[in-house]
């Protein structure tokens, strides 16, 4: 991930244009030149850095021109004069127009390319905020192997709102390499921690192949395009604009018989205890539902309904219960929290017999914070965990043999119970234990939840073991952006 060094370590100071960029007392270096060029549009935006909410001003006033005052003893009336409304902030509102800022990085191919090194720019200001723009010649910790990663980064105390884009523009006319975020990304104040997608800096960690950008070069200099707009000042208001009504139009159309095209008789038996031949009979419930949800969301079960068989389709081994939380989730439903923690095994086990992945790995993670892990029933999880798939309740059974009492784990622990292929998950937890070092860029040693969002990020499946997603995620080796 990006990260900001302190000054003086592994930065480079950079000529710069005096209007636009602030000096930070870095160590000149001859061979990098970086430029920035504001737009008009960015000039007027740094003039205008608070705006607030003039109805809310009025509410407390009283309206516009409502103020008056009687003088008594000769009945004459002073009216008030109202000034235009001083606007603290910015609010939400339309998008300011895109501020270009051209960056220039000279001698671009003597900079170094050991993988984690970057060189930093000096700060420019934008928006009323300052900015450094960062580049990994030879990609950061989680970089594919000959990639170069690209960061925007916050070097305010505040917190805002940015869309922006990086442009290469090809020299002699072909194609430009771009990569945009598709919406407003949360830049948290300088220095602050990640927190889910929210962090002091945004970029690429696979902006693209080093090897390529070297046909983008000019006299030796890789020219990058930096595209920035937030919320435009100004207090008129966006324009509404209804949702996209299809999940509500869904939800709304879950359960409904009149338009439904399949239907499903669940119940009628449910298996005892392993081994046992007797079956405990429970009464069928019926459910009507929607080919198209169910081919989207849950394609096994989908193939389970024949067409133009107008017969219901029996569910067997599922309580009616849990099948209905299946169905509303296809039908892109959410599961009450408290429903996913009392019944996240059943619900697993469900989901991964009718395909619906992602159910399925909600209900893991939600099992994974609730379960109490011992020395006594850690066998019986982590076999649960194989038996079903689940990378990242295996992970967690690991991480806790790993940390717990070496000695009594050889004790209490029946080793020959555990398949042998899970001992490598169990030496990978010692060595991420073992190791102080950042290893984010390791697929090795990476967590189960960072290889997950790296599969998904590049559109491959993220229903698999350590191993499944490991060698999905190195056949694929296009990145997509993160965030630090």
């Amino acid at each position: 991930n990006a990260f900001f060094p302190a000054h003086g370590q592994n930065t480079h100071r950079l000529q710069h244009d005096p209007c636009s960029w602030a000096d930070e007392g870095r160590q000149s270096v001859k061979e990098i030149t970086q430029v920035v060029r504001p737009s008009p549009a960015a000039s007027r935006a740094s003039r205008v850095d608070w705006a607030g909410d003039k109805r809310a001003l009025q509410r407390r006033s009283g309206g516009a021109g409502s103020s008056r005052t009687t003088e008594r003893k000769n009945r004459s009336i002073s009216m008030s004069t109202r000034l235009e409304t001083v606007q603290v902030g910015a609010p939400t509102g339309r998008l300011s127009d895109w501020v270009i800022a051209p960056v220039q990085f000279n001698s671009f191919e003597r900079l170094t390319t050991v993988k984690g090194a970057f060189v930093s720019s000096p700060v420019f200001s934008c928006f009323g905020h300052q900015w450094v723009v960062m580049i990994h010649p030879g990609g950061d910790n989680i970089s594919t192997d000959g990639y170069v990663s690209l960061y925007l980064g916050n070097q305010m105390e505040e917190a805002i709102e940015v869309q922006f884009k990086f442009i290469a523009k090809h020299p002699n006319g072909g194609e430009d390499i771009c990569m945009r975020t598709g919406k407003l990304k949360k830049f948290s104040p300088k220095g602050s921690e990640v927190v889910g997608d929210v962090g002091p800096a945004h970029g690429y960690h696979n902006f693209a192949l080093r090897s390529k950008l070297m046909d983008y070069l000019v006299d030796g200099a890789l020219i990058v395009e930096m595209h920035m707009r937030t919320n435009k000042p100004g207090h008129q208001p966006a324009p509404f604009v209804p949702e996209n009504p299809f999940l509500r139009n869904a939800l709304a159309d879950f359960g409904n018989e009149e338009t439904a095209d399949v239907r499903f008789e669940v119940g009628g038996a449910v298996e005892c205890g392993k081994g046992r031949r007797k079956r405990a009979k429970t009464p069928t419930t019926a459910f009507h539902a929607h080919r198209y949800p169910l081919r989207m969301n849950a394609p096994a079960l989908a193939d389970m309904c024949k067409v133009g068989d107008d017969s219901p389709t029996a569910i067997s081994n599922v309580r009616p219960e849990i099948f209905e939380h299946l169905l509303y989730y296809c039908y892109g439903g959410k599961i009450d929290q408290d429903d996913l923690q009392s019944k996240a095994k059943e619900i697993i086990e469900a989901s991964d017999r009718f395909g619906i992945v992602n159910l399925k790995l909600e209900a893991e993670a939600c099992y994974v914070d609730t379960v109490e892990l011992t020395l006594d029933n850690i066998v019986e999880v982590v076999t649960y965990a194989d038996s079903k798939n689940l990378a990242l309740l295996k992970e967690h059974c690991m991480d806790f043999l790993s940390s717990a009492n070496k000695i009594e784990v050889t004790e209490k622990v029946p080793f020959d119970s555990i398949p042998s292929y899970l001992m490598k998950d169990l030496l990978v937890a010692q060595a991420r234990c073992e190791t102080k070092s950042n290893v984010s860029g390791d697929l090795g040693l990476m967590r189960v939840s960072e290889l997950r969002k790296l599969a998904h990020d590049k559109g491959l499946g993220v229903d698999g073991s350590r191993e499944m997603l490991i060698a999905s995620i190195k056949d694929n080796g296009e990145g997509g952006e993160s965030e630090s």
